[in-house]
């Protein structure tokens, strides 16, 4: 295999099962969960609510980084980028608010969020973006075709 393809290969495994852990876990207590949500101080009120759509997103994005045909991938990492992204602005946001809180980014029991926090996420969010550059269809030999003049 080429590091073209198995470069791709990896990224979107390990971004899939890490996806998948991480809905696994914060499904075991949804109500914990939201309480780390809250703690973020962003929307508290949104906390529950996102506390029951959020597992099943990185389940759905985890299984379809892993398992989907690439078409089906390319869709999953620019939705797994998004999520990162906005998961990077919280972590980011409550770190250089100073608030001691814990990451619960893998359920309870995360660690409170540092530096190194911020470095997973902008590692994740890099995986996605390698994945969209990387993850896609071989090019056509054929030469595109173009307009007919009279």
């Amino acid at each position: 295999m080429s590091p073209g393809v198995v470069l791709p290969l990896l990224v979107r495994l390990v971004l899939g099962a890490l996806l998948l852990l991480a809905g696994t876990l914060k499904l075991r207590d949804p109500t914990a969960f939201a309480t780390e949500i809250a703690n973020y101080q962003l929307l508290p009120a949104g906390a529950p609510v996102l506390a029951a759509i959020l597992p099943a997103i990185e389940l759905i994005l985890g299984a379809g980084l892993i398992v989907l045909p690439r078409a089906w991938r390319r869709s999953a990492a620019g939705a797994a980028l998004a999520l990162f992204v906005v998961f990077t602005a919280a972590v980011g946001s409550v770190y250089f608010r100073g608030i001691n809180i814990d990451c619960g980014c893998f359920g309870t029991g995360g660690g409170p969020i540092g530096w190194l926090t911020l470095v997973r996420n902008l590692s994740l969010t890099a995986g996605a973006v390698i994945l969209l550059r990387f993850d896609r269809p071989a090019t056509s030999a054929a030469p595109p075709v173009g307009r007919l003049s009279g």
